[in-house]
């Protein structure tokens, strides 16, 4: 079982159109909604792929109701605290003329001590039965920024591997309480170390530099190019096969996903990186939103590129 926890879920709006004019009326050639929010991401991709998962979170308001039923009609296992206001509302608006897609984030209601406290007493007995915690999204207005390290301090008392895939503050803390996995992209890492990663190698040295701190997986996501990932004194690249991308959103959530997975079956790093990897490319497929599709996962896995670099250039394929 796969516990994962979003404590700022969205519902995601896409709407796409052809050409973008600022203060001109738009029409909207085709729209559709999904339930978001990295960790509920995490366990739709898990859930595609078979394995039991439970997504934990907070709801608010009609847009939280929505999430949970496009989750029931799925099937994917949820328990959610219902609270006082709104949940997020996403849009994304993408411009089929340009591929290009634009992104405006909300900001999710407000959360009290109270709330946590209960959210924790409901998600602590299922510490006993699961191997990996995925600690995923954007902390909501009123929740402390060591929230995650807490959590993450928790499961180690009982030898889970966490996953944590946030930014910012919240990442900053998590990093404290030395995670067993973390995921940033290229920005998120950067602003972690606080300097510039220009290129590749300055990449692989940000992997090695956080792997350092103690923490035993460290993916950095690169877009098209890959993904980094320093583990056991080595560092890998993940190269996906060409694909023709519709949209990266979700991608690096369906990145995670695989690599829980194979953290929860006790695969390898590199296994769960060729898991991973291939999860990531099925989303970068999909239209706005959507998340990838087995079939696709599974015929994208075997075309997955896995080299062993050192930090100046590849060793082994």
């Amino acid at each position: 079982m796969i516990l994962t926890l979003t404590l700022n879920p969205a519902v995601d709006k896409t709407v796409f159109v052809h050409g973008i004019a600022i203060g001109e009326v738009q029409r909207v050639r085709q729209s559709h909604l999904d339930p978001g929010g990295k960790g509920i991401n995490v366990s739709r991709v898990v859930d595609r792929l078979g394995w039991p998962t439970i997504a934990f979170g907070l709801l608010a308001g009609e847009i939280g109701q929505i999430i949970d039923h496009a989750l029931e009609v799925e099937g994917v296992q949820n328990h959610f605290l219902h609270l006082p206001g709104q949940t997020r509302l996403n849009v994304t608006i993408f411009d089929q003329d340009t591929g290009k897609g634009t992104s405006f984030y909300d900001e999710g209601p407000e959360v009290g001590p109270i709330v946590l406290a209960q959210l924790e007493n409901e998600i602590l007995p299922w510490f006993f039965v699961t191997p990996v915690l995925v600690l995923a999204g954007s902390l909501p207005p009123g929740v402390p920024t060591d929230t995650y390290a807490s959590l993450i301090n928790l499961a180690h008392r009982r030898g889970i591997k966490t996953i944590l895939d946030s930014d910012g503050a919240a990442l900053q803390a998590g990093v404290e309480a030395v995670p067993y996995m973390i995921k940033p992209n290229v920005e998120e890492a950067e602003r972690l170390l606080g300097r510039k990663l220009p290129d590749r190698p300055a990449v692989i040295q940000a992997a090695v530099d956080l792997a350092a701190r103690g923490i035993a997986v460290v993916v950095i996501s690169m877009g098209a190019e890959g993904a980094i990932c320093a583990a056991e004194g080595k560092v890998w690249r993940a190269v996906a096969p060409s694909v023709a991308r519709r949209s990266t959103v979700g991608s690096g959530d369906s990145l995670v996903a695989g690599m829980a997975l194979a953290f929860a079956r006790g695969d390898s790093v590199v296994e769960g990186l060729r898991l991973g990897t291939a999860a990531g490319a099925a989303t970068a497929m999909e239209p706005g939103t959507t998340l990838a599709s087995p079939d696709d996962v599974r015929a994208l896995l075997p075309k997955v590129q896995i080299e062993e670099l050192s930090l100046t250039g590849r060793t082994r394929t």
